[in-house]
């Protein structure tokens, strides 16, 4: 229940930054595009699982950041009905241009913890994560 209160307060926290900063992208397609510059290049599958939206979602989102040119699709070679997604270089921008927006929220969370302490956290995140079967 913490955990999801948590979930539920940082992405209120960070729609109202960017909403505050006239954002014309949404922290959901934020989150593509980070992901995507993780692992460019992925099937639209891959990445709905990675960022937990169900296959409609992903394609109304995908479709979205196509429409802005931060994102490009392009068939998989033997299946054209997979689609790979790819970051464009004006979503790289869309990146770097939010980075301080995200940067200065994260202080804002994390305020209080040491290195340590964030380090521990993101181990025992990471563990949850792996025995629950996500992988990155």
């Amino acid at each position: 229940m913490i955990i999801h209160l948590m979930e539920l307060e940082i992405s209120a926290g960070i729609r109202r930054r960017f909403e505050a900063a006239g954002a014309a992208i949404t922290p959901e397609n934020l989150l593509v595009l980070a992901m995507l510059l993780k692992k460019n290049g992925v099937h639209q599958s891959e990445l709905a699982r990675l960022t937990h939206k169900n296959r409609h979602n992903m394609t109304r989102i995908i479709a979205a950041l196509e429409q802005k040119e931060y994102v490009q699709r392009r068939s998989d070679g033997g299946d054209k009905r997979r689609l790979l997604v790819f970051l464009t270089e004006k979503g790289e921008g869309v990146l770097t241009e939010y980075a301080p927006i995200v940067t200065d929220f994260s202080g804002q969370v994390f305020a209080g913890l040491s290195e340590a302490e964030l380090e521990m956290m993101t181990r025992i995140h990471l563990r949850i994560l792996d025995n629950l079967g996500f992988k990155f």
